[in-house]
């Protein structure tokens, strides 16, 4: 008998657009058809599997690539990994893309004053302010707008 064959699908976009949500929902309703399914979640990844990592750009293509490798297993087994991380630079997730047998990217676009109306965790304000400890992170976020380098 054949197991059944597992794909990867990567929602990315800015903080705040709702790759988190979107996946959420894909992942209830493939699990209501029947599939095994389970979702990286990229805030959930950084408290668990790449805490250490900053968000420079080598650290960021490192927890994509993290992220890739956990996906490309579940894949390989028949699951559905459903990858909900910002994943700015488009040279890592190529890379993913190329390790994942079946990959499918969603880009989840949203307005950047939408985004920033709903900043879930502060990144767009404390980018604004300059005065947090995470500001390298929010600064980073800001200048994401979805890089293709």
């Amino acid at each position: 008998m054949a197991s059944p064959r597992g794909f990867t699908v990567w929602f990315t976009g800015l903080p705040g657009a709702g790759k988190t949500t979107l996946a959420r929902l894909l992942a209830t309703e493939l699990g209501r058809r029947g599939l095994r399914v389970e979702t990286l979640d990229g805030d959930e990844v950084r408290q668990r599997l790449t805490r250490g990592l900053g968000f420079s750009r080598a650290d960021r293509d490192e927890n994509v690539r993290r992220i890739a490798y956990v996906a490309k297993l579940l894949s390989r087994v028949g699951a559905v990994a459903i990858v909900a991380a910002i994943s700015p630079y488009a040279a890592a997730r190529e890379a993913a893309r190329a390790e994942i047998e079946t990959f499918v990217e969603v880009f989840v676009r949203c307005p950047l004053t939408t985004c920033m109306s709903r900043d879930p965790k502060g990144l767009y304000a404390k980018a604004h302010c300059g005065t947090s400890s995470t500001n390298g992170r929010a600064l980073s976020v800001l200048s994401f707008s979805c890089c293709s380098a």
